[in-house]
């Protein structure tokens, strides 16, 4: 997707219509067929997948194309600027993770590591799901 930003400005508040986009629900769909999960949850399960990596992308790419004239370079400064201006009182947990550096190092906006840490979590939460549907016997 961001080597396409063009696709991030359609329609992503409509359900798959185009061709391209069936087939890949049609894939998805296909990929989790015996998982025990019904054809509802199937589908839950792959709009939330892609909403997620469209999400991430749109985000990559808003930050990227702001790069060039922000002031604010990455995700150090911006953990560093948040530092100096957080008002402890109002925002005492976000006051707390920017003291512990929370934001990473990482001098870009978006770290490849961020991404792969809330697909992980998804695709824990979608193994946990399954689990529970072969422990109940739905499999």
């Amino acid at each position: 997707m961001l080597g396409r930003p063009w696709l991030l400005a359609l329609g992503q508040h409509t359900p798959p219509a185009g061709p391209r986009s069936l087939r890949w629900l049609d894939r998805a769909l296909a990929a989790l067929a015996g998982t025990g999960l019904d054809h509802g949850e199937r589908i839950n399960v792959a709009t939330t997948l892609t909403g997620y990596a469209a999400r991430q992308a749109a985000l990559a790419h808003a930050l990227n194309s702001a790069a060039a004239g922000d002031p604010i370079a990455g995700l150090t400064e911006y953990g560093e600027i948040l530092g100096q201006v957080l008002d402890p009182d109002g925002y005492p947990e976000l006051t707390e993770a920017v003291r512990a550096n929370a934001f990473g190092a990482a001098e870009e906006w978006i770290d490849d590591a961020d991404f792969t840490f809330g697909l992980d979590l998804l695709l824990d939460g979608i193994q946990a799901l399954i689990d529970r549907r072969c422990d109940r016997g739905q499999h």
